[in-house]
């Protein structure tokens, strides 16, 4: 299912990222495998979740329809190849389906937990709203913190970046249409 671009190329762009490593990936699945795994977010049980940083749909981990179970099961089987890109040794990941529909959002965050070992977080989109959504990166300095970098949350795209205290990003406030994802965290 996941067709994986030359490693190399992609570890290149990951270290030179910024405001913090990262790297986008367009084109993961072949067309037949994206429709598949879109058609599947519309069966896929999401329950509402909501906190003081977040709105949005989530699903079970792993997600319960087959054709997203396979694609989060595939995922975690590329550990090799995300080690490679990210010059990082992971060994596990986990993930859900997630949906932003209008008004839903994540604030800015770090997915750094102290004792849980999240590695490198990732992002597959499935899904793309017609406005808002866009994954957005900070840049944490002495001076301050200030949004660096938007990344439109488009189908067949995903983001791989590192984990850390001061890799600050947030999901933008959805405006208009809905944005589809898997997402989740590798592991060492």
């Amino acid at each position: 299912m996941i067709r994986w671009p030359d490693p190399r190329a992609l570890a290149r762009q990951f270290r030179a990222a910024k405001p913090f490593r990262h790297v986008v990936i367009d084109g993961l699945l072949a067309r037949s495998d994206l429709l598949r795994v879109r058609e599947a977010f519309g069966r896929e049980p999401q329950a509402l979740v909501e906190d003081e940083i977040y709105l949005h749909l989530r699903s079970a981990d792993p997600p319960l329809t087959p054709p997203l179970r396979e694609l989060r099961q595939e995922l975690a089987a590329s550990c090799a190849v995300v080690s490679q890109i990210c010059a990082t040794a992971v060994s596990r990941a986990d993930g859900s389906a997630h949906s932003y529909l209008p008004c839903h959002y994540l604030l800015p965050h770090s997915d750094f937990r102290p004792g849980e070992g999240r590695a490198i977080a990732y992002a597959c989109y499935f899904g793309a709203p017609r406005r808002g959504g866009e994954l957005e990166l900070f840049a944490v300095t002495a001076r301050g913190t200030r949004p660096a970098k938007r990344i439109a949350a488009r189908p067949n795209r995903m983001v791989l970046f590192e984990v850390n205290q001061a890799a600050l990003h947030q999901v933008r406030e959805v405006l208009e249409g809905r944005r589809d994802s898997i997402a989740g965290w590798f592991y060492p």
